[in-house]
């Protein structure tokens, strides 16, 4: 059971940005984890361990757990809910980089290396996070350093989601391409049967946009475009992709057409 009283998680979630709403509750943590977590991968004495540094704290969607080149106070563990990290301009310009999820612990790598982390992390909607002092974290690695391999592991995934998110962004010109191949990209991570995926997508219009670098109003022109087309289909909070080779076709095509009505404006300035 985690060992730290209400007080204390409540001193935690201070440190996090966490509002004064939020509670705290002993949980089994190996119990909460869920079967993919690297976690698990602990010794069960490190995981007895591991839970009595902790304290829970139910986080509403929009909270902050920590920001980019900030202090890291806590590292933190989602039990239930999302996470997404994210960079954010001096204008206020964001963009979402990846998605954590059950099981992910956030902060890991900074806490251990000391580093400020280099993204943002917010809730999605309501989640149950266990956080855990950075200098508590240390010491836990310390007396357990088969934490270190999993760090790394953890560090790799976020950078292979930020390099699909960054290759859908910075090389592709079209708004229509970017949507469509970030659809396919969350597509891979649903129930494929045959050439149709599911996928449970539960993002408003503004945050599907922060993941491709585009205006809100965009995104509803196109994913318009593409339900009119067939290409896909939104049931609530399920994407259908019916035929994902003819989506990405259509995402090739659109940043073609795209590219030759670039080329024709310049073409057209410079005779001038």
């Amino acid at each position: 059971m985690f060992g730290n009283s209400a007080g204390q998680a409540f001193e935690n979630c201070q440190s996090m940005h966490i509002p004064r709403t939020s509670t705290a509750a002993p949980h089994e943590l190996s119990a909460l984890l869920g079967d993919n977590s690297d976690l698990q991968l602990l010794p069960s004495e490190a995981l007895r361990d591991l839970e009595s540094i902790g304290a829970v704290a139910c986080c509403e969607a929009g909270d902050i757990l920590f920001m980019e080149q900030q202090p890291l106070h806590s590292v933190c563990v989602i039990l239930a809910g999302e996470v997404v990290l994210s960079l954010q301009d001096v204008n206020g310009r964001k963009i979402t980089l990846y998605t954590a999820k059950r099981g992910a612990v956030l902060g890991m790598s900074e806490a251990l290396t000391g580093n400020r982390p280099q993204w943002s992390a917010e809730v999605l909607y309501t989640a149950r996070i266990a956080s855990i002092k950075r200098r508590d974290f240390i010491d836990f690695a310390e007396r357990h350093p088969e934490v270190y391999p999993i760090a790394v592991s953890h560090l790799i995934q976020k950078m292979k989601g930020a390099c699909t998110t960054l290759r859908i962004v910075g090389l592709s010109y079209s708004a229509d391409k970017r949507l469509a191949s970030q659809l396919l990209a969350w597509g891979e991570q649903g129930q494929k049967v045959g050439e149709q995926t599911r996928y449970h997508l539960a993002l408003t219009h503004t945050q599907i946009a922060e993941f491709v670098g585009t205006a809100r109003e965009t995104v509803s022109r196109v994913l318009g475009v593409l339900k009119q087309m067939g290409l896909v289909e939104i049931r609530g909070s399920m994407l259908i992709i019916p035929n994902t080779t003819a989506l990405r076709r259509y995402a090739e095509r659109s940043e073609l057409s795209y590219r030759v009505r670039r080329s024709s404006c310049q073409q057209a300035r410079s005779s001038r």
